[in-house]
């Protein structure tokens, strides 16, 4: 069990120790491996920092869905389909209709974070990481990681939803 401990602890100081922010709470010592609730979160972590690395800084295009461009919706389809095997549907639209709505104070790796940004009714989204931090696809930027403490970002919050159940 010691064994197991120390792997778990050492893949979470990997991808805790970059962050410039600490953690916002304390690594609890896990008590059983293959169904905790932590490990299964550094799996998905992995599997969406993985997705990150792949498509980071790939520019912005409405519909796209190549390296040359993708949109925000395709990103969150791609990433669900190949790094978690579930589908998802392609728009912003159907997939703010997915899963469960939770509050903000409750988001956890994997959940979905929806963005109105325009008075039109324009929607985003992207893909909850950790302590505040989601991956998206940024017109200006391209797929990137972004703070939900942002003002523009905190000003067109709209909602979140869970749709790994697990979680």
């Amino acid at each position: 069990m010691a064994k197991y401990f120390l792997y778990i602890f050492i893949i979470f100081i990997f991808f805790t120790g970059c962050s410039q922010k600490a953690p916002s709470t304390p690594a609890k010592r896990l008590s059983s491996y293959e169904n905790n609730k932590e490990f299964n979160n550094i799996n998905i972590s992995k599997a969406l920092l993985t997705q990150y690395r792949e498509w980071s800084g790939t520019k912005y295009k409405y519909g796209g869905q190549t390296k040359a461009g993708i949109d925000c919706s395709y990103l969150v389809q791609n990433t669900f389909v190949s790094k978690l095997n579930i589908k998802m549907p392609r728009t912003t639209y159907h997939q703010a209709k997915l899963g469960v709505e939770i509050q903000k104070y409750q988001l956890d790796t994997g959940d979905l974070v929806f963005f109105i940004t325009s008075k039109k009714g324009g929607r985003h989204v992207g893909i909850y990481l950790d302590h505040g931090d989601f991956m998206h696809v940024s017109t200006s930027r391209g797929v990137m990681i972004s703070n939900l403490n942002n003002p523009y970002w905190k000003s067109h919050y709209w909602k979140s939803k869970r749709v790994l159940l697990n979680n």
